[in-house]
């Protein structure tokens, strides 16, 4: 629009647009549900670090032994004999030796007239068969083996073994080539072959505990638990009265073992146990029983053989094993009780539609009538007696299961209760449970019976933790 003024045409002035700022409304209702769902997300993060998960076990089969190796002490039927004369000793048995009743075991020279006469005897070559060569070899390897240039005493003994073989080798020779000489000299009174008086096994150590008995056993026979030996074979003079060689009266020994209350508790209810002796492997089985003196505690380990190869022992090493078991290993946390129903196994049938287990209930109607139904109920276990286990907590307390029989139906409240050690198995992505024969425990794994009908099998998975979940639950 043009308007005239003072001649001018002037154009109408531009309205200025205006612009208006529009207050936004605050959120606080979305900002609040944000905060809160993150503080959710952290939450649910945070329990998910720190809550303890469902764990599975892969079940294996192995072998686990509890064995402890104890020093005990060997209690033997042993005496000491003495020579009633003096002078000067031969010896024609040797270490080890079983002599009878006048067995000639050594001859004693009172004035040493013939002590030149035996050392030419001794002094002469006797033929040795292959056998003998081959046990003299046998020492000598042995000694070489265990050579230690520290112990002098390796070679006493080694000496002493070595002349003990020869001398059990050439006993017989020794003694015809004795009569001969004897029958040539005319004075014979100086010289005496004493015979054994009793039957037994010969040894020539003594360590002064020939007497020892499981009776007079103290903790002091146990302080200082090594062999200290002393040699009663020798070649020079006597004494009338000194030892000259001890008897073994028995084959039959016993070996006491010192145990910890811990141990004495593993062995106190076994007659048998499996023994190896460390000295050389050896692996037998022990009658064993259990006493206790003055508080210690005590095995007494039997044996009716190996004496002889124990014979120059007084302490013996010997591994025990408290426990060996075979079998399928799984850990003691997943271990759990169950309670459960025993009922005759022929009330079991069958359900007609997907043939699964379980027992005819008996129930009521509103109108009071009784009916049957059929209550499916899986077996967990089978005992020789033909009853079986059922899920108590399937039931009702008091609850009546029927049978079907020629004259009717026999019926029986289920009131007999029992409890079984299992696992939960997840082979199918839920909790089964599967009952376990354990057969050892250390406290931190367990042995359980492989084979066993309604048990576990190798490979199984099975829930570490079954406090954490119910029978049924799916595994995710």
């Amino acid at each position: 629009m043009l308007l005239l003024e003072g001649g001018f045409a002037l154009a109408g002035r531009r309205r200025k647009k205006k612009v208006v700022k529009m207050k936004k409304k605050p959120h606080f209702f979305a900002g609040t549900l944000l905060i809160i769902f993150a503080a959710g997300l952290l939450f649910l993060f945070i329990q998910s670090l720190t809550k303890e998960h469902v764990s599975i076990y892969e079940v294996t089969e192995t072998q686990i032994a509890d064995n402890e190796i104890i020093r005990g002490i060997v209690i033997r039927d042993e005496t000491v004999v003495q020579t009633k004369k003096q002078g000067y000793i031969n010896y024609y048995v040797g270490e080890g030796a079983k002599i009878g009743t006048n067995t000639v075991v050594y001859s004693i020279d009172e004035t040493g007239q013939f002590e030149g006469d035996i050392s030419a005897i001794e002094s002469k070559d006797i033929p040795l068969s292959e056998d003998d060569t081959r046990e003299i070899r046998s020492d000598i390897a042995s000694f070489r083996n265990d050579f230690d240039l520290s112990l002098y005493s390796n070679v006493t003994n080694f000496k002493y073994n070595i002349d003990n073989t020869l001398l059990k080798m050439t006993t017989v020779s020794l003694l015809e080539q004795l009569n001969k000489i004897m029958k040539k000299k005319k004075v014979t009174s100086s010289l005496e072959l004493v015979k054994a008086k009793k039957p037994g096994i010969i040894s020539f150590c003594s360590d002064g505990l020939e007497d020892l008995s499981v009776d007079n056993i103290t903790a002091k026979n146990f302080e200082d638990m090594n062999d200290n030996w002393t040699q009663l074979r020798s070649t020079g003079s006597t004494k009338a009265g000194d030892a000259v060689y001890k008897l073994v009266n028995s084959e039959k020994w016993t070996v006491v073992l010192p145990l910890t209350e811990k141990q004495y508790k593993k062995v106190s209810d076994k007659t048998a146990i499996p023994v190896i002796f460390k000295r050389d492997g050896l692996k037998t089985t022990a009658d064993i029983s259990t006493f206790i003196i003055d508080s210690a505690y005590y095995a007494k380990l039997d044996f009716d053989k190996y004496m002889i190869r124990y014979l120059d022992n007084r302490y013996l090493d010997i591994e025990i094993e408290f426990n060996n078991a075979d079998g399928l290993k799984i850990p003691v946390s997943s271990i759990l009780k169950k309670q459960f129903y025993v009922i005759p196994e022929k009330y079991i049938t069958k359900d007609g539609e997907n043939e699964s287990n379980g027992v005819m209930l008996l129930t009521y109607k509103e109108d009071g009538t009784k009916e049957t139904i059929f209550k499916a109920a899986d077996i967990y276990y089978k005992t020789e007696k033909k009853k079986v286990y059922i899920d108590a907590a399937l039931f009702k307390p008091g609850s009546t299961i029927v049978q079907k029989t020629k004259s009717g139906l026999k019926s029986m409240k289920l009131s007999q209760t029992a409890e079984l050690e299992g696992v939960y198995n997840c082979n199918k992505g839920y909790c089964e449970f599967r009952n376990i024969e354990k057969l050892y425990s250390n406290g931190e794994y367990a042995i359980v019976a492989k084979g066993t009908p309604y048990g576990l099998s190798t490979y199984d998975h099975i829930i570490l933790n079954p406090d954490m979940i119910n029978e049924d639950d799916i595994i995710y």
